[in-house]
């Protein structure tokens, strides 16, 4: 009975596509289908509702009880975390009143961080960098209206505490203010968290730089293109986050507030300032790849120097020594090396080879070949 082939194991770590493109749905599928991920996590739904008076968290049953929430405070935020069940966000979706296509965005999680206003609402992509064992980033999209603010995230797990431990305790402006400065705070929130990463790749660059100058190995190389690939995939997150920004700032809309435009200035700033570190740290993995082949080219031409110089030093002193190993008879004539009749023509000849070879090496550092600088005029 022939026994069943074993299934080979998955790899520990699977390489992220470049492109980061991954639809669920077949080319030439209907608009506005929605439909997830293979893999995708199941949903987890937090709301919490807001005010000057203070939060409440409530337990999510049914999208029908959430919509008996609307009203009972001036802000609503419910975060989906999890994009597995598409019959809910569809549900939501009808509750709220969005555009089919704006979920098919939510669903086909490959999108650019960018800005779309419809009808009563603005719908809001950008994408949230999570740095584990691999620098990986996942898209967050939401929907903003005048009294909700409407959130879906990848899998669970965000950078989003410190703004829920603010809501719950009442501190700071986001009680104060509407939805639309919510959205601001999770934005910021997201930039931010891009900092800390960058910062963990300026050490991996400065600990590279210096194995690179003082002693490089061919597993540099290697950790060099690793590095430039994850900042490539950081600048393909960074660089659309400034747009993003720049179309909340710049284009009215009646759901963000004047005073949240000032707040989104300062994000605006951040993404500049991640923009210009990710493009830096770029340039210097590809300048450290350069320092690595000159240092390997340099070695080498150390080493090869030194073989020269013991190969020049030896030719000399091997003609010497085949020379004396002719075996010419001096019985034969008087002129067949008659030194061989020397009575101290052995020490004479490891005298001569002494000289040759002390001659060379003082003649060889007096040019500076052999590590030290050339003494005196040329």
């Amino acid at each position: 009975m022939d026994q069943p082939a074993s299934k080979k194991p998955p790899p520990k770590h699977r390489r992220k596509r470049l492109s980061g493109i991954e639809r669920s749905t077949a080319p030439g599928a209907i608009p506005g289908t929605l439909e997830p991920l293979a893999g995708a996590h199941a949903p987890v739904v937090t709301i919490v509702s807001y005010g000057p008076g203070g939060s409440t968290e409530h337990k999510f049953t049914t999208v029908e009880a959430l919509g008996k929430l609307r009203g009972l405070k001036p802000v609503l935020w419910i975060d989906v975390s999890g994009l597995a069940d598409a019959t809910l966000i569809a549900e939501l979706g009808k509750l709220f009143g969005l555009h089919a296509l704006a979920l098919e965005d939510v669903i086909n999680v490959h999108q650019r961080p960018k800005v779309e206003e419809y009808k009563g609402h603005m719908f809001i992509v950008a994408r949230m960098v999570h740095s584990e064992e691999r620098t990986e980033t996942e898209q967050f999209s939401c929907f903003l209206g005048r009294n909700f603010l409407l959130t879906f995230q990848e899998r669970h797990g965000d950078c989003f505490g410190p703004v829920r431990e603010r809501i719950r305790s009442a501190r700071g402006r986001v009680c104060k203010l509407g939805p639309d400065y919510l959205c601001y705070a999770l934005i910021d929130a997201m930039i931010d968290g891009y900092f800390p990463v960058l910062e963990r790749y300026g050490e991996v660059l400065e600990r590279l730089e210096d194995q690179v100058v003082e002693s490089p190995r061919s597993s540099n190389v290697r950790d060099l293109h690793e590095l430039k690939r994850e900042l490539l995939l950081l600048r393909r997150a960074v660089w659309p986050h400034r747009e993003m920004v720049n179309a909340l700032i710049r284009e009215e809309n009646p759901v963000i507030e004047a005073q949240t435009r000032v707040y989104l200035r300062d994000c605006y700033d951040h993404t500049i300032q991640l923009m210009d570190i990710v493009e830096t740290y770029r340039e210097i993995a590809s300048g450290l790849v350069d320092v690595h082949i000159s240092s390997v080219s340099a070695r080498l031409n150390e080493i090869m120097k030194v073989l020269t110089i013991i190969a020049t030093i030896f030719i000399p002193l091997g003609f010497i020594a085949s020379l004396y190993g002719m075996n010419f008879d001096t019985a034969a004539s008087p002129w067949n090396m008659p030194e061989l009749k020397w009575y101290l023509g052995y020490p004479f000849v490891l005298a001569v080879m002494g000289v040759i070879a002390g001659g060379l090496l003082w003649y060889f550092w007096r040019k500076g070949w052999l590590g030290g600088d050339r003494l005196g005029p040329r």
